[in-house]
């Protein structure tokens, strides 16, 4: 995990690709030190073929260094909700990392599936895990379940709900939250408009709020990000070390997105609580 200078955002007003480079500051681990040579995907291997979405040996195990090994000691012990939860694969990582009990929302029931055959699969202990079929706004407004990390792993930029996500998530209680995500590569806090298609698996599911088959998401800025989650009190405690991970394992392929700094990895802590409805 490295700390993140003033200075350190990914790229310049532009994000051209003079600045094209994984986002924070460089590296500071001694060469060599982050070498993989067996990821957690090389002992799950069936996550490669539940999903349509990424499902790339090195990508994933790279994103499970900068997810969960650059945060270890976070989930000892922990109440883990893992938001979107696709097919399980982070859900059982965190539980491989010494969660107590991870919670997954997913919306697409296939996936939920998936998510439930392999935690079977592979012997996991019915108490240690529940997997919500849902979607991730009305599942947070109706349980009233307490967490201690939440994961929020490739979904920020699937919605435009960004205010309404990061209060669910204080309102949860949590004193950790992992966020990987694409950013739009500016300094200023800006949010960058798409529209995304809900028949891909890896993409947004519909909502009240859309029309047809299309719906409006956000892909924030870094800055933007730290605004967001600051308004619920949660303070940026640093970007995992993607820097050093792709120097280190220069063979990765299908991680393009984190090389020139398009997506990142962050750390946030809560702040003091006191707020009306804060646990």
């Amino acid at each position: 995990m490295l700390r993140r200078s003033p200075r350190s955002r990914s790229a310049g007003r532009s994000g051209t690709s003079g600045t094209d480079r994984p986002a924070g500051p460089a590296t500071n681990a001694a060469r060599g030190s982050l070498r993989l040579e067996q990821g957690f995907f090389d002992r799950f291997p069936a996550f490669l073929e539940t999903s349509e979405t990424s499902s790339f040996p090195w990508r994933l195990n790279l994103r499970h260094e900068a997810i969960v090994t650059a945060h270890a000691p976070a989930f000892v012990g922990a109440r883990v909700l893992d938001i979107a939860s696709h097919d399980g694969r982070w859900s059982m990582a965190a539980l491989e990392a010494g969660a107590s009990h991870v919670t997954g929302i997913e919306a697409r029931p296939e996936l939920v599936d998936q998510a439930e055959a392999t935690f079977r699969s592979h012997d996991v202990p019915p108490d240690r895990y529940t997997v919500i079929r849902g979607d991730v706004f009305e599942v947070l407004a109706r349980e009233d379940r307490a967490f201690d990390v939440v994961l929020c792993l490739g979904f920020l930029y699937h919605t435009l709900r960004h205010g309404e996500l990061f209060a669910r998530i204080r309102a949860t209680g949590a004193r950790q939250l992992i966020v990987d995500t694409e950013v739009h590569r500016s300094p200023d806090p800006l949010v960058r408009l798409a529209t995304e298609h809900v028949d891909r698996q890896g993409n947004a599911v519909p909502d009240e709020f859309n029309r047809g088959a299309s719906v409006i998401t956000g892909r924030p800025s870094l800055s933007a990000l730290e605004l967001l989650a600051s308004s619920q009190g949660y303070a940026l405690a640093g970007l995992s070390d993607w820097d050093g991970l792709l120097r280190d394992n220069p063979d990765a392929d299908q991680v393009r997105d984190y090389r020139i700094g398009r997506r990142l990895t962050a750390a946030f802590t809560r702040e003091r609580a006191g707020g009306p409805g804060d646990r």
